[in-house]
């Protein structure tokens, strides 16, 4: 029996060890960030220049665009991946004149890369967020900064009490932009690391059912940001003891790198890590139910 708790202890640390695993095989290659991340970093942008043809086409839509982000924080290679062929160059001439504050790891800088989508559309969709909505989703990213930074830390009151706020906060803003949604998405997802850290399994899965609720309507099974909120419900349901849920789950998050892998074939190597540090935590799920079968066959 002690041999199958200490099983148990090495399968449920996940969290901080293939975060670690990860950093260290990454080295100089670039980490991926999101979306909502990456904007985190953002220290100065150019607004795009609607271009006067595609004006007077009512071209409109959102430009989809990979980019590597060096240890400078200088945007040093763009890709376009989505968009109106027509608002494309206008899209990568702004990206250009991007600057970042770097990214680290483990207190290093490092290369990063995400894809960012610019919008160009002629006319308000809606009648647009009200002073109060923008007032209250600007005070989101210090509190997500906060919160990510207990959860770094493995301080579990101060990251249940900032990643709440940051929840809160996203859930007041409302519905403003896609990538304010998937602020929320990371707000569910962070909200439930804490609650698992806390020990508190039933409400930290309630979390993670939303971010990935979050994930199926704002994002597609080609992006590799759609995985993590399956990856992260799958660590609270082995937590729980589903051992089949989170199989299927984990599922979920591996061939949807496969299919990031096959999107974005230039994304490989870094995409490829993570789907090999999640294979190895599935593996080790299931290895753990086979443990617990033969256990209970022998108690027998």
């Amino acid at each position: 029996m002690k041999k199958i708790l200490k099983h148990k202890k090495n399968l449920f640390r996940v969290s901080t060890l293939l975060l670690i695993a990860m950093a260290s095989a990454a080295a100089q290659t670039p980490i991926n960030v999101d979306a909502a991340e990456a904007r985190k970093h953002l220290a100065a942008h150019a607004d795009p220049v609607y271009p006067a043809i595609a004006k007077a086409a009512r071209v409109q839509g959102e430009i989809g665009i990979t980019v590597i982000i060096d240890g400078t924080g200088q945007v040093v290679s763009e890709k376009v991946v989505s968009g109106p062929p027509m608002l494309r160059q206008a899209a990568l001439d702004a990206l250009k004149k991007w600057r970042f504050t770097p990214f680290q790891v483990n207190g290093a800088t490092t290369p990063a890369t995400t894809t960012l989508t610019i919008p160009f559309y002629l006319e308000k969709r809606d009648d647009g967020p009200t002073p109060d909505q923008e007032k209250t989703a600007q005070t989101w990213f210090p509190l997500s900064d906060k919160c990510r930074g207990a959860l770094k830390a493995q301080n579990v009151q101060d990251a249940l009490g900032y990643c709440k706020q940051a929840l809160d906060v996203a859930l007041r803003a409302g519905d403003l932009t896609s990538s304010d949604q998937l602020a929320l998405l990371e707000s569910h997802q962070s909200y439930g690391h804490a609650l698992l850290a806390s020990g508190r399994l039933q409400e930290s899965l309630a979390e993670e059912d939303k971010a990935v609720d979050a994930a199926k309507a704002h994002l597609s099974g080609t992006d590799q940001e759609y995985a993590m909120p399956f990856y992260w419900r799958a660590i609270a349901e082995a937590q729980l003891g589903q051992v089949d849920t989170a199989s299927a789950d984990f599922d979920i998050a591996e061939e949807t790198h496969r299919n990031a892998i096959a999107h974005l074939p230039e994304m490989k190597k870094i995409y490829g890590q993570y789907l090999a540090a999640i294979l190895k935590q599935h593996a080790a799920l299931l290895d753990q139910r086979t443990t617990d079968q033969e256990s209970r066959h022998y108690l027998r």
